[in-house]
């Protein structure tokens, strides 16, 4: 029987003393502070309680997520491997606490028996099971919390980083957590100030794990880290420098990067140098988890690919990243991190038009790779997608109905849903999913900008810049700030803001041209700039006619409705017919689903069959002013 530390919020201790109750019915101890006798000092009880206990329940409430203590004591929990989390209202447990699962006990109220009550019993239960932690790793915890957690989080990284096998092993049996240590890379005021910036930054970020790794005080590094992370500040020539080094203890670089600012943008530069670190000590964490057969190359290799990998600050190539994984993979075939960003990156390709038969027969080749050395994670489930046909909605929804089942956190498949969810005009099915796929990984490139175009295809143009705004704040100087505002006020936004970026920006886009044209259309919408814009895309339409979207939108924005009906009802078809709906449902095209002919287009793509067969129904049918009744008209088609 399991040892329990009970936290919770004063208001709510009715409830708690029933879930005390509960407990202590099954045979645990249970300790909470109505143990506490006259004249033991109060913080220092709570201390032992924890240190003693072999799970911490944590009753989280629309109050006790604004406790101190509460957070506090769940940070213990979270740092040790002990957290047993609940809901007692329903509300979301803070940042750095939504990555584990957590038992809704909104709806139990006062009783001593629920399904819920029953799984937060079982859940202390089959945790209770584990081998015990050490208790050498609690004793740190009479330091200040916040120091503690972020401590953890170093820790972990550095060893990590193992310059060798036998280094990583070694880490595994000394402390079962890897030990990271934050330092100066030299003496000077900055790179100190730095230093003791990012320690205290990086445990601070959304999502960073501070149960996979622990730091060690500056003054024990030398001696004790598995791995240490350097920061050298250097400010010359109206720029400041900061340069990023991570090393094993024989000194070997193992990952190194700089960045630079110039002095007057330089406001956001510690914020950047954060999310850089959490990065590669998520990454460090990640090789980590699997140390055999992972050496100094290999891991050199991963850290490189990882930390470039739906990384809002890097541009990297995906077929790079991709040759990158796979040498991993062959040096370590069940290293499941380098496996899952493998296979992500092998979907991003095939999606993104590249030699799409090739890559979709490589992404078959790397799956039943890994299903034959028995592996088994969200994005290998995922990736068996590739068997079935984007045209097909209905397997497709139906896949992911079992994928949800087993993997209900993997921010992979929520980023996936929502682009198959705007595929087939269900919208605010893509927000929501977006938003939950940012739940998950909170400092993904990736799902920020899911996030922020699914709000803009959804017609929601001021949500898409308020989440935008918060992507700015959370990732200040990235490239990723820019590129999404682009693309929203190319369609949606500001038509000269657009303008005035694509000409400031350094990169060259296949599409500038007839995207120039456009914006000059939607500036001045005179007859001559609507029809050359208009007459670009057609020829551009002619030389790939599977290539839609863009043609079909430039239509629909000058009023073109019918021509954008016919496109759809000569749609060619075939695979890439699945990627490119979900230009259909854009806010442009409103119009044309006002158009009864509509449905016989949908009928054509596809799409009519899986909305008839499954009673998903696209948003727009859900539209007070639609002048028809969507299953009417849709019953007139044969499917």
């Amino acid at each position: 029987m399991a040892s329990i530390f009970l936290s919770y919020h004063r208001d709510d201790q009715p409830r708690a003393e029933v879930i005390a109750a509960l407990f202590e019915r099954a045979g645990h101890s249970v300790w909470w502070d109505r143990h506490i006798t006259g004249g033991h000092e109060f913080e220092a009880e709570i201390e032992a309680a924890l240190e003693a206990a072999d799970k911490i329940v944590v009753l989280w409430s629309a109050k006790a997520i604004k406790s101190a203590w509460v957070r506090d004591e769940a940070g213990v929990g979270r740092d040790t491997g002990r957290l047993v989390p609940a809901t007692l209202d329903g509300t979301l447990p803070p940042l750095g606490f939504r990555q584990f699962q957590t038992i809704n006990l909104s709806k139990s109220k006062k009783r001593l028996s629920s399904p819920e009550l029953d799984a937060l019993v079982e859940a202390v239960g089959s945790q209770s099971q584990a081998e015990p932690r050490p208790r050498s790793q609690t004793k740190s915890f009479s330091f200040p919390k916040r120091a503690m957690a972020l401590g953890a989080v170093v820790l972990l990284v550095l060893a990590a980083l193992g310059a060798t096998a036998a280094w990583l092993r070694r880490s595994n049996e000394t402390s079962g957590q890897p030990r990271i240590a934050i330092l100066p890379a030299d003496n000077s005021p900055l790179s100190q100030q730095a230093a003791r910036d990012l320690v205290l930054r990086v445990p601070s970020l959304p999502g960073a794990d501070a149960s996979a790794y622990q730091l060690v005080d500056s003054s024990q590094a030398a001696s004790s880290a598995d791995a240490v992370f350097t920061i050298a500040a250097v400010n010359s020539n109206g720029a400041e420098r900061r340069d990023l080094v991570l090393r094993a203890p024989d000194q070997a670089i193992l990952w190194s990067t700089s960045l630079d600012q110039p002095s007057a943008k330089s406001a956001g530069l510690p914020q950047q140098l954060a999310v850089e670190a959490q990065r590669v000590l998520s990454c460090a964490a990640e090789a980590l988890s699997y140390r055999e057969a992972v050496g100094q190359d290999s891991f050199r290799i991963y850290v490189s690919a990882c930390t470039n990998f739906d990384n809002p600050y890097a541009d990297a190539d995906d077929v790079q990243l991709i040759n990158l994984f796979q040498q991993v993979i062959a040096k370590a075939p069940h290293f499941t991190a380098a496996w899952a960003k493998l296979l992500v990156l092998d979907l991003d390709d095939i999606n993104n038009g590249r030699d799409r038969h090739s890559r979709v027969l490589a992404t078959r080749a790397h799956v039943l790779q890994a299903r034959k050395l028995g592996l088994d994670f969200a994005e290998l489930a995922t990736a068996r997608m590739i068997w079935i046909s984007p045209t097909d909605f209905t397997r497709l929804f139906d896949n992911f109905q079992d994928t949800f089942v087993r993997y209900p956190h993997s921010a992979a498949v929520w980023r996936i849903y929502a682009e198959r969810s705007w595929h087939v005009g269900r919208m605010t099915d893509a927000v929501d999913a977006a938003s939950a796929a940012i739940q998950y990984d909170p400092l993904s490139r990736d799902s920020w900008e899911l996030l922020i175009k699914a709000y803009a295809y959804a017609g929601q143009t001021q949500q898409a810049f308020a989440q935008l705004q918060k992507a700015e704040q959370l990732f200040p100087g990235s490239p990723l700030v820019n590129e999404v505002r682009y693309a929203i006020d190319l369609r949606y936004g500001d038509p000269k803001e657009a303008l005035a970026l694509m000409r400031s920006s350094e990169k060259s886009d296949g599409l500038q041209p007839q995207q120039a044209a456009f914006l000059a259309a939607r500036i001045d919408p005179s007859p001559i700039n609507v029809e050359r814009v208009i007459a670009q895309d057609e020829i551009m339409h002619e030389q790939n006619p599977n290539f839609i979207a863009q043609i079909v939108q430039t239509l629909a924005t000058f009023g073109r409705k019918d021509q954008v009906i016919d496109l759809m009802l000569h749609y060619p078809g075939g695979p890439v017919a699945g990627l490119e709906s979900e230009t259909f449902f854009r806010p442009a095209l409103r119009d044309v689903w006002r158009d009864p002919r509509s449905m016989a287009a949908a009928a054509h793509l596809g799409l009519l069959q899986y909305w008839k067969t499954s009673g998903n129904w696209p948003d727009f049918c859900s539209d007070p002013k639609l002048p028809y009744d969507c299953k009417k008209e849709a019953a007139k088609y044969a499917v």
